[in-house]
C-alpha cells in the first residue's frame, strides 16, 4: 500500500505565518544580509547551529496526529520529533542531524539554556527511532511544552558537549540521568550501548554516582546500574564508532 494515498492532512510549516519583515531580518542577520534566505532555526543555541539547521528546518513536516500518521511512523516513513512534527529518517543519519532536528522541532520555544538530555541525548548518539518525548535540562525555571520533559538542573561544564552548535549532555551525564529518571526499558539498552561502544566508561559512571549525595534518584540509580549491566562487562576506552567526539565542536 502506498502510505501517501491515505496520508493525513498536512498543516502549514511554522514559518509560513511569521511576519515577512521578521523573517527577512532573521535571514539577513544569519546569512550575511541576504533577506531571501529563510529564518534559521536553532539560532537560540548558536549561529553555527542555525547555519547547519537550514536543510533540516526546510525538511520538517507537520501532520495532524491521526491513525494514518501513526502508520507512517510505524512503517518507518517518518520519525516523530514532537506531536505533529516529523522528519524523514534519511534526514537523521548523524549525531549532528539528530541534535539540530530537536532544536528545529522546538522552533520558537527553543531557548539558549536548553540542553538536550536523558533519552533524547542518548538518541543523538545512538540513533534509531526518537524517544516519545524530548527531554531537556535548563538552568531556568521549568516550563510546559507539549511533548517535552523539561527538568531544572545546574550543569557542570564537563556535563555538556556541543554537537553541531547544539548543547547535549555528555555521555556520562546522560547515563546518570537515564539511571535516575528513565524507565528501565529505555535506560537499559541505551546505557549498554553507551558503555559497550566506548562513549561512556563504566568506572566513571560508578564514580560519579557514588560522589552524588542528596540528589533525587541516586540511591536507586546505584542499584539499577549493577542490576542492568553484565558483571563481566569490560570497561572499554575504545573510540566511539558513531562519529563522536569527532562530531563535537566546542
Amino acid at each position: 500500500m502506498d502510505p501517501l494515498l491515505d496520508a493525513p492532512h498536512r498543516t502549514p510549516p511554522p514559518h509560513s505565518t511569521d511576519p515577512p519583515s521578521l523573517a527577512a531580518e532573521a535571514g539577513q542577520a544569519l546569512h550575511g544580509g541576504d533577506p531571501n534566505v529563510p529564518i534559521g532555526l536553532c539560532a537560540a543555541w548558536s549561529s553555527h547551529a542555525a547555519e547547519l539547521a537550514v536543510p533540516l528546518g526546510a525538511a520538517l513536516e507537520r501532520w495532524e496526529e491521526t491513525p494514518a500518521t501513526d502508520r507512517l511512523v510505524a512503517e518507518g516513513y517518518l520519525h516523530r520529533l514532537l506531536p505533529g512534527v516529523f522528519l524523514p529518517p534519511d534526514m537523521l543519519r548523524s549525531a549532528v542531524d539528530r541534535a539540530l532536528a530537536l532544536g528545529c522541532a522546538l522552533g520558537a520555544h527553543l531557548q539558549a539554556q536548553h540542553v538536550i538530555a536523558g533519552p533524547s541525548a542518548a538518541w543523538v548518539v545512538i540513533g534509531g527511532a526518537p524517544p516519545e518525548q524530548v527531554e531537556l535540562l535548563s538552568s531556568a525555571h521549568r516550563g510546559d511544552l507539549a511533548g517535552v520533559v523539561l527538568r531544572h538542573s545546574r550543569l557542570l561544564p564537563q556535563d555538556i558537549e556541543t554537537v553541531g552548535g547544539a548543547p547535549v549532555t555528555s555521555p556520562v551525564r546522560t547515563a546518570l540521568d537515564l539511571l535516575r529518571f528513565a524507565p528501565s526499558w529505555i535506560a537499559e539498552p541505551a546505557l549498554r550501548h553507551l558503555v559497550e561502544t566506548g562513549h561512556a566508561r563504566l568506572a566513571e559512571i560508578r564514580h560519579r554516582l557514588h560522589a552524588m549525595h542528596r540528589y533525587p534518584g541516586v540511591l536507586g540509580a546505584r542499584e539499577r546500574l549493577e542490576q542492568m549491566l553484565d558483571p563481566q562487562l569490560v570497561d572499554s576506552g575504545a573510540p566511539a564508532p558513531t562519529g563522536l567526539p569527532s562530531a563535537v565542536t566546542r
